[in-house]
């Protein structure tokens, strides 16, 4: 089992902190909901004390033997009272009912908004996503945080005002009675603050093993995924998987129970204890202190009455704890730094400055919660409109380092230079503006292909421009075998007129995208991975016009594909081992040529013999 131990830090903001940071967001985002909230407040609390006053005025009508009609005339006010403030009670709850969704739905629009334009670091690795399933837990239904601090505020505050005018009447009987409530309120208090802080440091088991079971769902209805499980027998691991997972999850939630179980025990014999030896006093008063009957039935019904409200303060308490610390989990994603400049950057290079020069200097790179480094003391000039090719073993940090020029990632030693100009001095989403980017995974979205490429309105889309990166992708063909032809849907999970592309096809396509963005920098991570031999000859053959005026860096396992290349680079351990063309790089002797001649050997006719090509 996961251990369940107490999390590294405490909570960065404390229960009163974060409900003040909710209620002044409701007081921003709607004031209308703000002023419902009071109403219903209001009504909550007099409701109530119209209630027992209801009784004790009945009684003492009865007692006093008052006439039919005095009788209706003592009882008419309270009960009027009652009546319209119940309409108002129920009116106020419909009208909050719906924007108490809404307001939650801001907080889920705040936490897409940031998971989509944070710093790539911050959501790269388990620690960023764990950290947006906490705060989605806080959104994710009526219960959360985001909407639960509505209900809770209410019922806080009416149960204060309840227990303050409450109190006033039983004070009256004896200040002791007011005492003993209070300090057996106070022990459920602390004993439900325990069991939410149970609750929340077992998120830390929880989060991992509910990430793992949403990919597992994820998986299993995911059309790309379908043939291997069912050809290659993978439901059994699925299956197995998320048994045990469930299993696990199922272990954490109940610890969770067996504490609130506890909790509510406490709670029961408490409030046994705490209404018993009121009502006994109550009691004892009319037998032997000659209260009479009426205030009887007034105090009878306040006991009953402060119990409730006392009990709902701890009840609220405990809940603005959970809340609390539902919202740290929130705040704490919402408030994750960026470290990118998002202000004013320097100006991007103008037309003349085409194509870009690109400078490493020095540069380090470890990722978040690792001990070793990624990248490792790289110095490298990519002079302008050069094609420089980056080969070398899975792991050696190729990606890693084309995510740092493009500024996915920030080096955490040393410095890259575009043009002569330090990265970072520019905006980030300017920045950004200058590459056009093929990486190894391929995301498409639930719309047309023209779109997919341009990623713009339909109107804005240049018609020309999309026919010629088709052209020069090598997908026209299969444009024009499609009957909407480049209007035609992708992503058949969600269009039943859609379409699903092969692997090469949708390689192809995201060398169009990169192709129509045309910044000044190409970068093609594995680009031809997918593509038959004829395919990939093609694109290769069409290398220097698909790069013409840009600087472009290639990345590829295929050695015998860099030959376009005016440059390789082989990375081996983190760092630079060998550079040059590839007849210098052959010349040398070295790790490029031992991998060149590895993967050259099954292209030839026999072992000795001469190359195919």
């Amino acid at each position: 089992m996961i251990d369940t131990n107490t999390r590294k830090s405490k909570p960065k903001y404390s229960t009163w902190e974060n409900t003040i940071y909710l209620l002044k967001n409701i007081w921003r985002w709607d004031k209308l909901l703000f002023l419902l909230s009071a109403i219903q407040v209001l009504a909550k609390v007099c409701i109530p004390l119209l209630e027992i006053y209801l009784p004790k005025v009945l009684v003492d009508s009865v007692l006093e033997k008052v006439s039919p009609l005095q009788l209706i005339g003592n009882l008419f006010s309270p009960i009027i009272g009652i009546i319209i403030l119940n309409i108002i009670l129920k009116a106020s709850s419909s009208n909050i009912l719906g924007k108490k969704i809404f307001h939650r739905m801001k907080y889920s629009i705040l936490q897409m908004d940031k998971a989509i334009d944070t710093d790539f670091e911050n959501i790269d690795g388990p620690k960023g996503q764990e950290k947006f399933i906490k705060a989605s837990m806080a959104t994710n239904s009526n219960s959360s945080a985001t909407e639960e601090i509505i209900d809770t505020s209410i019922e806080f505050f009416s149960n204060i005002l309840g227990f303050i005018l409450y109190t006033g009447i039983i004070s009256t009987i004896h200040p002791l009675i007011i005492i003993f409530i209070i300090i057996s309120s106070f022990v459920n208090y602390f004993i439900g603050k325990y069991v939410n802080n149970y609750e929340h440091k077992n998120k830390d088991n929880l989060a991992p093993i509910e990430k793992k079971l949403r990919y597992i769902r994820y998986k299993t209805g995911d059309f790309q995924s379908a043939k291997d499980m069912r050809l290659y027998n993978m439901s059994s691991w699925f299956q197995g998987m998320y048994d045990k997972l469930l299993k696990k999850r199922i272990y954490f939630q109940k610890k969770n129970i067996l504490h609130r179980y506890f909790a509510n025990i406490v709670d029961g014999i408490l409030i046994l204890l705490r209404d018993g030896i009121t009502y006994g006093f109550l009691i004892y008063s009319v037998l032997y202190k000659n209260m009479n009957i009426g205030n009887f039935v007034l105090y009878f019904g306040a006991v009953s009455g402060i119990s409730t409200w006392l009990s709902g303060i701890v009840k609220n308490l405990n809940s603005l704890n959970a809340i609390s610390l539902q919202n740290n989990d929130s705040r704490e994603f919402l408030e994750m730094e960026d470290n990118m400049n998002r202000g004013i950057g320097i100006d991007l290079p103008k037309s003349y400055e085409l194509p870009c020069d690109i400078e490493l200097r020095n540069l380090y790179y470890k990722y978040p919660e690792s001990k070793d480094y990624t990248i490792k003391n790289i110095n490298l000039h990519i002079k302008k409109g050069e094609k420089l090719a980056l080969v070398g073993v899975n792991g050696a940090g190729k990606t890693t380092l084309v995510k740092l020029i493009c500024g996915l990632y920030t080096p955490t030693k040393g410095e890259i230079y575009i043009n002569g100009k330090k990265s970072t001095l520019y905006n980030r989403d300017e920045y950004y503006t200058m590459f056009s980017v093929v990486f190894q995974d391929i995301y498409l979205l639930p719309i047309s292909i023209e779109k997919n490429i341009a990623l713009q309105p339909e109107e804005d889309i240049d018609n020309g421009k999309i026919d010629k990166v088709l052209n020069l992708s090598g997908l026209m063909g299969k444009i024009n075998s499609l009957p909407e032809g480049k209007k035609t849907l992708l992503v058949k999970s969600i269009s039943d007129k859609a379409i699903e592309l092969s692997g090469g096809e949708m390689q192809k396509l995201m060398l169009a995208r990169a192709l129509y963005k045309n910044g000044p920098i190409i970068i093609l991570d594995e680009p031809t991975a997918a593509l038959d031999p004829i395919a990939e000859n093609e694109i290769y053959k069409k290398y220097d016009e698909l790069t013409e005026n840009h600087t472009s860096i290639f990345i590829s396992h295929r050695l015998s594909s860099t030959r376009f290349c005016d440059r390789i680079v082989f990375i081996e351990d983190e760092k630079i081992i060998e550079e040059g063309n590839h007849y210098d790089l052959m010349k040398m002797d070295g790790k490029y040529r031992k991998m060149y001649d590895t993967q050259s050997y099954y292209y030839k006719n026999d072992i000795g013999g001469e190359n195919y090509a």
